[in-house]
């Protein structure tokens, strides 16, 4: 899951890590060439959880949900309960891309099951702002969504997001990870939302969690 050494183990699927830290979260099993690089933000204690297969298990074949989440255990700095859900798809293939939002529905649709996954809601309740993206691979061009495939899963982000009503435009909640060699520093681009987020996995090139996504709100 990461290149750093985590603070805690909590479970199998799932670490802590805290102020300071880097992990680049990726899926190294399924060989994917995506990744999404990211280090905490003073004052934060973070889990970085494996849905796939981890928190979420037992699923038909061929029903799919998504790669991880990173989740505000503790934010001392700005007081924010956060969820970021991430997918990461190495793919330029706009069919494949757009496949990405169902499966981020499908993993907040599974985690508010208390039936069957009780230990999973936390991850999807009681939050201030629920995010998600879709990360992609330097070396392939993740191709943009239209607002049809996307419009569905901001309305749940909204929705699920306790402070909705500080948010200006719901398309805000997701955004797109480009990394690229080039990039020695996090940054947002775009002129209108979903926003990207370009990064890479060298120098300042990490994606400051949470406060990067904080800058999604206030573009």
């Amino acid at each position: 899951m990461s290149k750093a050494k985590a603070k805690r183990q909590k479970a199998s699927f799932s670490t802590e890590w805290t102020e300071g830290q880097r992990v680049v979260i990726e899926d190294i099993e399924h060989k994917s060439k995506a990744f999404a690089p990211i280090q905490i933000d003073e004052g934060n204690l973070v889990e970085v959880v494996q849905v796939d297969g981890g928190l979420i298990t037992g699923l038909s074949e061929g029903d799919f949900i998504c790669d991880n989440l990173v989740y505000t255990i503790e934010d001392n700095l700005m007081g924010l309960n956060i969820t970021w859900l991430i997918e990461l798809k190495g793919t330029k293939n706009t069919k494949k891309a757009a496949h990405s939002i169902d499966q981020i529905l499908k993993s907040i649709q599974y985690m508010q099951d208390q039936i069957k996954y009780p230990q999973a809601g936390k991850y999807v309740a009681k939050r201030d702002f629920v995010f998600a993206a879709i990360a992609g691979a330097p070396d392939k061009t993740l191709p943009a969504l239209t607002n049809k495939d996307t419009n569905k899963l901001c309305k749940k982000l909204m929705a699920i997001s306790g402070r909705r009503k500080e948010i200006k435009d719901m398309s805000m909640l997701f955004c797109y990870i480009r990394p690229n060699v080039r990039y020695d520093k996090a940054d947002v681009r775009g002129q209108k939302p979903p926003y990207e987020i370009v990064c890479y996995n060298k120098k300042e090139g990490y994606i400051p969690y949470p406060s990067m996504l904080m800058k999604l709100l206030e573009m």
